[in-house]
């Protein structure tokens, strides 16, 4: 009969293959480990490495300098920067020499004036009505230079000495100016600046304004007078007030005459002021008939 009992031996040769294969094991996990620990290292070894070739070839050197100027984006970058360079700079230099040499045009510098403050405000005396940035018009003058002294120089609300003041073209008097507004509005005071690159002798000392709602070229008649002012000393500002806004669109300034004898007449500014648009209840001019001059 055959038995059925395990061999003898037959435990410890399970115990040795579980010894065995431990002892593998041990094998394999001690080996990963130092492949990790390796691997590790090589790892942190190129990292160094390419920290170390990224801050040499971030050092402005000459060879680093002439590889970046010579590698792809280099080239695209200095390609880009001379077109922008020919569109905008060129100009602007071109532009520039021509302002240097042939100066900015003043209702250019006005303007700009007026949008940096938000609102014309001329010399802390409010809206000056006569000024070419708030649509005033010279309809006329008898008696004016031409070229850098023209009649713009007396409505450009420039009366800063940096900038060249209105002179006529002789002193024969009366010198009639007429000028036409944007919007009816009422005339609150006469102001008159002088320059104080010009002889006291061309200041105006005495003028008339009249006012009317037509147009004095073709109806004379609708003119009203606003007052007859005279100055009392050549000062550089000059103010005179009206005692009753009168509403008008068209005024007529006459200069009578100066405080001496000169070639010419001259004024850095003159100015008409009141608000820009009619308020109620301001009485309209209402022409009579001729006008005792």
């Amino acid at each position: 009969m055959t038995s059925d009992k395990p061999p003898r031996n037959a435990g410890n040769s399970r115990g040795a293959s579980r010894e065995a294969w431990a002892e593998r094991q041990a094998r394999v996990s001690a080996q990963r480990v130092r492949w990790d620990a390796s691997h590790e290292a090589k790892v942190q070894a190129d990292r160094e490495i390419r920290a170390a070739g990224i801050s040499a070839e971030a050092r402005l050197t000459p060879t680093n300098i002439r590889r970046r100027l010579l590698s792809s984006r280099g080239l695209t970058t200095l390609l880009v920067f001379s077109l922008l360079f020919a569109i905008g700079v060129i100009p602007a230099v071109l532009a520039l020499r021509n302002t240097q040499e042939e100066g900015i045009d003043p209702a250019v510098i006005r303007r700009i004036q007026v949008g940096l403050q938000q609102q014309s405000d001329l010399d802390g005396e409010g809206f000056d009505l006569l000024e070419l940035v708030n649509g005033g018009e010279l309809l006329g003058i008898t008696s004016t230079a031409v070229g850098e002294h023209g009649s713009d120089r007396l409505h450009d609300g420039l009366f800063d000495p940096n900038f060249k003041a209105w002179r006529s073209a002789d002193q024969s008097f009366p010198i009639v100016l007429t000028f036409k507004i944007r919007f009816r509005s009422p005339l609150q005071k006469v102001i008159i600046w002088n320059h104080p690159d010009e002889p006291t002798a061309s200041y105006i000392k005495e003028l008339q304004v009249l006012a009317s709602l037509d147009d004095p070229r073709t109806n004379p008649d609708a003119m009203v007078e606003i007052g007859r002012f005279q100055v009392s000393t050549p000062d550089p500002k000059v103010v005179f007030d009206v005692e009753t806004p009168v509403t008008f669109r068209f005024a007529t300034i006459r200069i009578l005459s100066t405080f001496g004898q000169a070639e010419y007449v001259s004024a850095a500014e003159l100015g008409l002021f009141g608000p820009s648009r009619d308020p109620e209840r301001i009485p309209m001019p209402r022409g009579s008939g001729p006008i005792p001059i």
